[in-house]
């Protein structure tokens, strides 16, 4: 169990802030990039993304690659933020404007923190600025006017604020994989301030009655564009997870008012590739650590997993973590870790067959408690639906279609806050969030392919619209799921 410990460096955590030492390092840019880096036509991204995507560690590696390019980049996390004042409000306006000042004084407050006095005295400024921001009824032109200051004075020192915000992480942060990225990205630009917020659904996750404030959210997102469009020399990046956009727009109609004035709106997406590449980063790496020139053989014992069932079919590691990975490196992150813990439980040097089939009930219904926490507030009866359809693992979509239009007979279902009814509608909006899920995907061909069209590059495909194409797909349970139907098929058979 010599090397495991070098496999445990480089698959960490999964999460921005468990990998803040290796996430520059192990990072792999999205094929999207240059687009989540465009800035041409608007001052603001929306970064969308499924839970455990890893926006955290793109929103950080990038913040990070900014000031090591001498970047003035300020990162905006929950804990910068005072959400009472803003939950506290009536109306969404006042709640914006509560943001919008909020999110100016952490703004100011992080640059002040970072600024020599005697270089750059704008002390004065932060704390005026800062007493207006909280102070009922500002006025909005003479925060931007303040704030505006505080930029003319501090633009010309940007590189040595850059590297202060840098010096405060270095003794924690390793190579980061975007510097030579955003160098070519900044070429032949002027100073700009890069404002990223992040996790923000995490800020107001809660109010008083225990339940998520979409309108407070929206609040926070609509105030940091707002921002970016008062102060010209500011770009501005947002992340939200995807299910909350899904309810905060879609459901509770937040952004209405201002849908033709959003910026870019981006989904931060890994192809089933691109986590091969994520996982062969991180053995290489893991590897180099561990001394080793023998690459995966250092870790595994042979080249490929053989699948569990009767045909033995064998797939590559990486290939076998990218699938049941459900486009998350998260996930796939998680995979590894349960494979090294059942290694050394096991009392095995190398991880093999018998490690991975240990692994596959729990890994899969970990997912299903992942499912239920990302969607339970967009279907709150998702667990039990998701159990309805553990009958078996492959379905035709008439028989699909006819299991979920009994589901309202069972017991009350609602999706988007709305009864589901026994029509072809309401089957086809729950398909939707199940495939939403990967819980369930469609696809052409023998029950062994599992070569499904999946939401993550074909978000459109479950629609009432297109009811006829649906008829011609079998729908299979996606196979991270297999080991779990099988183990509910038990579970059914004793009631």
């Amino acid at each position: 169990m010599r090397h495991l410990q070098s496999l445990v460096k480089y698959f960490k955590g999964g999460s921005a802030e468990e990998e803040k030492e290796i996430r520059g390092e192990v990072f792999v840019p999205p094929g999207n990039l240059s687009s989540l880096l465009s800035f041409d036509f608007h001052s603001s991204v929306i970064l969308l993304g499924n839970k455990g995507v890893g926006k955290s560690i793109f929103v950080n590696v990038l913040h990070e690659a900014y000031l090591r390019n001498g970047e003035l980049s300020v990162l905006i996390t929950p804990s910068d933020l005072e959400c009472d004042p803003i939950l506290s409000k009536k109306t969404l306006a006042d709640r914006k404007a509560a943001a919008y000042g909020q999110i100016l004084r952490s703004t100011a407050g992080i640059i002040g923190k970072h600024s020599n006095e005697n270089e750059i005295a704008i002390n004065s400024d932060v704390v005026a600025l800062q007493k207006l921001a909280i102070k009922e009824g500002f006025s909005k032109p003479d925060l931007v006017t303040k704030f505006s200051k505080i930029l003319t004075k501090i633009t010309p020192h940007g590189g040595k604020i850059a590297k202060a915000l840098l010096d405060e992480q270095a003794n924690i942060l390793g190579k980061n994989n975007l510097t030579d990225v955003i160098d070519k990205y900044l070429t032949d630009r002027g100073q700009t301030l890069w404002l990223f917020v992040d996790d923000i659904d995490e800020a107001v996750a809660k109010n008083s009655k225990g339940v998520f404030d979409y309108g407070a959210c929206w609040a926070i997102v609509s105030a940091a564009i707002e921002l970016s469009e008062d102060i010209s020399s500011l770009k501005c990046v947002v992340s939200v997870r995807s299910d909350i956009w899904h309810l905060m727009t879609r459901t509770h109609g937040h952004g209405t008012e201002r849908r033709d004035k959003l910026g870019q709106i981006y989904e931060l997406k890994f192809s089933e590739d691109e986590l091969r590449s994520i996982f062969k980063k991180r053995i290489g790496l893991a590897a180099a650590n561990a001394k080793s020139r023998s690459g995966i053989s250092t870790f595994f014992q042979q080249s490929t997993i053989t699948l569990p069932g009767i045909n033995g079919d064998k797939r590559s590691w990486d290939q076998w973590l990218a699938k049941i990975a459900r486009f998350r490196p998260r996930d796939m992150v998680k995979a590894v870790q349960m494979l090294i813990t059942a290694a050394k439980e096991s009392q095995s040097n190398l991880i093999g067959d018998a490690q991975a089939h240990s692994i596959l009930l729990d890994f899969g219904t970990q997912r299903i408690e992942n499912i239920v926490d990302e969607y339970g507030q967009i279907c709150p009866q998702i667990r039990e639906v998701v159990n309805d359809l553990t009958e078996q693992t492959s379905y035709k979509f008439i028989e699909i279609l006819d299991l979920l239009k009994q589901i309202p007979s069972r017991r009350a279902t609602l999706i988007d806050g709305i009864g589901m009814q026994p029509t072809n509608e309401h089957a086809v909006a729950l398909l939707r969030i199940l495939h939403m899920a990967c819980f369930i995907n469609p696809r052409i061909g023998p029950d062994d392919n599992y070569d499904h069209l999946n939401y993550n590059e074909y978000p459109n495909i479950v629609d009432m619209a297109k009811f006829n194409d649906l008829q011609k797909y079998k729908w299979q349970i996606h196979p991270t799921f297999h080991t779990y139907v099988v183990e509910q098929q038990k579970k059914n058979r004793f009631r």
